[in-house]
């Protein structure tokens, strides 16, 4: 069986989750180890401390989100398709009940605070699965034809409010200033 790279710590108060893992991700046992860009975004946001540029691409992963000794909160990462190794987006293509798979996979993401969905298809899909919570990509606001990312409404699980944000994809986008969008996971 694949090992996934999830990192999701007991009372996390904030989970990034993305699409899927790439292929070198799986091969580096580490989400976002092919070069600085997520990294150099979220400590832009002030989600992670400048601390994180001292290790190896490699080792970021666990130590932001299993050690968590560069950020002032309780940080965890999973992906919606963690078994799906393709670079390519596109390709990819999310199962009906990919998100009630992704919360039996992974306990900890009911007790989490706030969850971050990065990019247009992890928010179709939770959007779809909670139509009456959360606002979709669609209906994301807009200023001028700039999306405006941020809370898109709130869900329970087991008791447990969790706010719900829609965030760009960290890279390969020409979305300018996306830490400000980030920063809005800490206010």
């Amino acid at each position: 069986m694949k090992k996934t790279l999830s990192i999701i710590p007991e009372n996390p108060f904030l989970v990034l989750i993305g699409l899927n893992p790439t292929k070198e991700a799986i091969k580096n046992q580490a989400v976002f180890s092919r070069d600085e860009a997520f990294w150099n975004l979220l400590i832009s946001a002030g989600i992670l401390k400048n601390t994180i540029k001292q290790l190896d691409l490699k080792k970021r992963a666990s130590a932001a989100f299993l050690t968590q000794n560069h950020s002032d909160y309780s940080l965890g990462f999973a992906d919606l398709l963690p078994l799906i190794d393709e670079t390519d987006s596109k390709k990819v293509k999310v199962p009906k009940g990919s998100v009630e798979e992704l919360f039996r996979a992974t306990p900890n993401l009911k007790n989490a605070k706030r969850i971050a969905l990065l990019g247009q298809k992890v928010v179709d899909a939770f959007s779809k699965e909670y139509e009456s919570n959360l606002n979709k990509w669609d209906s994301i606001d807009k200023v001028g034809d700039k999306k405006q990312f941020g809370s898109i409404g709130k869900i329970e699980i087991e008791g447990n409010e969790i706010e719900v944000f829609a965030m760009p994809f960290p890279v390969n986008n020409s979305i300018e200033k996306k830490h400000e969008f980030y920063s809005k996971l800490l206010e």
